[in-house]
């Protein structure tokens, strides 16, 4: 299911056990997402672009084949607040990981948005990577009113 959003559209597919994945893409890319729950999480982003402010907690992830490290990260990750952020480092020693862990667990996340990588950034206040797409990382911090 293609979700249209004020950045780009996302893709969104479902199992089962919940959203397998959610990212940013301009065409379908596998199987078409249908059902309570895609519409739910559809409405939910349409919700979170219209300025309303939803946290995604209540969205099942399907986490099947990724590592317990990532699973721990993303659930830390989803529990960062609507216009907050958090550094890399601070998650880092909370999880036990490397900075440099963190940011490559988040890089590869398939949860955009759903899991709010975009709230991660560096100590200083840099934005740090995006998977090659900061410019996102910055519209979503913008938009929330954590980032100048």
């Amino acid at each position: 299911m293609l979700i249209p959003t004020p950045l780009t559209p996302l893709w969104l597919e479902v199992s089962p056990e919940g959203v397998r994945l959610l990212e940013p893409a301009l065409f379908p890319r596998g199987r078409e997402a249908e059902g309570a729950l895609a519409l739910r999480v559809r409405e939910r982003v349409l919700a979170y672009f219209a300025g309303e402010r939803p946290d995604f907690l209540d969205i099942p992830l399907d986490y099947t084949g990724l590592p317990p490290v990532r699973v721990a990260l993303y659930e830390r990750v989803c529990r960062i607040p609507y216009g907050r952020t958090e550094s890399y480092g601070a998650l880092a020693r909370e999880l036990g990981l490397s900075p440099r862990a963190v940011g490559a667990g988040l890089r590869v996340s398939p949860f955009f948005l759903l899991v709010p990588a975009h709230r991660v950034v560096h100590a200083d206040g840099r934005l740090g990577g995006f998977a090659g797409q900061e410019g996102l990382k910055a519209w979503l911090l913008r938009f929330e009113g954590a980032w100048p």
